[in-house]
């Protein structure tokens, strides 16, 4: 029995009312409340860096944003904005250079040579008196052993590298970005030999693509993997329609604003999306629609793992991923954003961070959400003989 009837009527009308906050976003259980407090504390603790962050787990999907997406003018995050997302760009790369292999045009054994006789290029693998180009091949690039020096890590700090790239509309050609990388000095170590990631690499992979297909990277990519996997709201910073650029969340490092020319970043990173189209991206991947085989996407996520610090156990890079725990994608980072995207095939769990800050971690957002935590290594034994 009733006893308050107006209390129950009170009551039967916030029902609408709270059903409509749940729908809006206002109230969020569940997974988007986790997504929503996840977003909004971690922009608060660094400086109201904007946040975006999608969620899939357990057949539910959760995004949100927070924080500023431009601090000068005080405009909020959007979950539907567009951000860079930097060296994650390299999936798509390697997918590409995968999807080629598919159809016998090259293998990971094909060497540089094939493609470059003469020119610059060639010094990129000068060692200690010795020229080793004829010894590198596609693979190596792909897992970044080939020892060649990284054009954007030259100029000994992240202040002196951003104030080197300044001019935003510079139009950087393969030709210049080659010939920087091989004006600073000899090659890291002989090709084949370690493992240090190396942007330059990547550039190539890009021409090697054009090369082999016979269009444009760019091009290729759009065409071969954006188009099938479905998203529509994903550029190239060096093609995106002026009024899209305008209204561009602002990037930062080391407080102030920043912007990086698409064309520097190229085939290594010039890619720009939306949460939901690299929700789409990862799971197209992930579930093997981007390849004509299952083999290729088994060997590309099994195969040629190394560790990509020897101080830590559980963190690994392969042919154009990163490999922890379960979850295979890869981070980014330009001079003003950072972005991690994360796939788990058997958990079908997915994350998607994006941050614009160049030194805010999304990768560490990433860990915290997934409940993952980097493990060092064991120290290698000593097998010196006592004396």
């Amino acid at each position: 029995m009733i006893r308050n009837r107006k209390l129950f009527t009170g009551l039967l009308f916030l029902l609408p009312l709270f059903a409509h906050a749940l729908a809006c976003g206002m109230v969020a259980p569940g997974l988007q409340g986790e997504v929503n407090e996840a977003a909004a504390r971690y922009a608060k603790e660094h400086n109201n860096t904007a946040v975006w962050l999608l969620v899939e787990k357990e057949g539910e999907t959760a995004k949100g944003a927070s924080g500023l997406a431009n601090r000068q003018k005080h405009l909020p995050a959007s979950r539907d904005q567009l951000f860079e997302i930097g060296s994650a760009s390299k999936i798509f790369t390697g997918i590409a250079i995968f999807q080629l292999i598919e159809e016998g045009k090259l293998s990971l054994n094909t060497k540089l040579s094939r493609f470059y006789k003469k020119g610059t290029i060639i010094k990129l693998a000068d060692f200690q008196g010795k020229n080793y180009f004829d010894d590198v091949t596609v693979g190596m690039l792909l897992r970044h052993r080939s020892g060649f020096v990284d054009y954007l890590n030259v100029f000994g700090s992240d202040a002196k590298t951003i104030a080197h790239f300044k001019d935003k509309n510079k139009k950087y050609t393969f030709d210049e970005i080659v010939a920087l990388a091989a004006s600073h000095g000899e090659a890291n170590f002989r090709p084949g030999e370690q493992f240090r990631y190396c942007n330059t690499g990547y550039i190539i992979l890009g021409d090697i693509i054009e090369k082999v297909s016979g269009m444009p990277w760019r091009e290729y990519i759009r065409t071969h993997i954006m188009q099938k996997a479905g998203m529509e709201h994903t550029w190239f910073g060096s093609q995106m329609p002026e009024k899209l650029r305008k209204n561009m969340p602002q990037g930062y490092a080391i407080g102030k604003p920043t912007s990086m020319p698409p064309t520097l970043a190229g085939s290594a990173g010039e890619i720009v999306s939306t949460l939901d189209d690299l929700a789409r991206f990862m799971k197209a991947w992930g579930e093997g629609r981007l390849y004509k085989k299952h083999e290729t996407l088994k060997f590309q996520m099994t195969q040629g793992l190394v560790k990509m610090d020897p101080t830590i156990e559980n963190l690994q890079y392969g042919y154009a991923i990163m490999r922890i725990e379960g979850f295979y994608g890869h981070g980014g980072q330009t001079f003003g954003f950072q972005s991690y995207l994360a796939y788990n095939p058997q958990k079908k769990e997915l994350y998607i961070v994006g941050v614009n800050d160049a030194f805010v971690s999304s990768m560490g957002l990433f860990f915290e959400m997934a409940g993952i935590v980097l493990k060092p290594a064991a120290p290698k034994k000593d097998n010196t003989p006592a004396h």
